[in-house]
């Protein structure tokens, strides 16, 4: 698949999604309760919705950095991209832990080579996020590159994982 009909159809599954990255905007979620199962420990719970038909697949992260908290993320898998959608929410205290163990599954079990992260830019806390995901090692990607939807409204920020120096483990 093509990078342009790779593009969207991620904005039509990130339609789905809370922050609607590149989808309708409408502010709507489609529910789908199909959801299965795809990982599971005592910290982290992945289920998946398969997009059948061509489609990317929507993922659900639950992660309990602490007993008592429970924090949830959703994303996009399509081809080896996984785009992450940043609660329109403050974050949670244990976020920052929950996303290093959302990073780690998107390397070691998906394979993915790059992870995405979508916020809007008019977010109370736009500049804290773009400091927070940049110590983390990710990039702002440039309007009009080819893995990320047309949105001007939105941020995207970019990690590559270095397959060379993970095979060396």
């Amino acid at each position: 698949m093509d990078a342009l009909s790779n593009v969207s159809n991620i904005s039509d599954m990130t339609g789905k999604l809370s922050l609607h990255c590149s989808g309708r905007g409408n502010g709507q979620r489609d529910h789908i309760p199909a959801a299965q199962v795809l990982y599971s420990d005592r910290k982290l719970t992945v289920t998946e919705e398969a997009g059948g038909g061509g489609q990317p697949t929507i993922l659900h992260f639950q992660s309990r950095p602490t007993v008592s908290r429970v924090i949830h993320w959703q994303a996009v898998l399509s081809g080896e991209g996984l785009y992450v959608d940043i609660p329109q929410d403050l974050l949670l205290e244990g976020s920052k832990e929950s996303f290093v163990s959302l990073l780690e599954f998107a390397e070691e079990h998906l394979k993915v080579v790059s992870v995405f992260v979508c916020f809007y830019k008019n977010r109370e806390d736009c500049a804290k996020l773009v400091r927070t995901f940049s110590f983390l090692g990710f990039e702002i990607v440039k309007p009009g590159q080819a893995l990320v939807p047309p949105r001007p409204d939105v941020f995207f920020l970019a990690y590559n994982f270095d397959r060379d120096s993970s095979d060396e483990d």
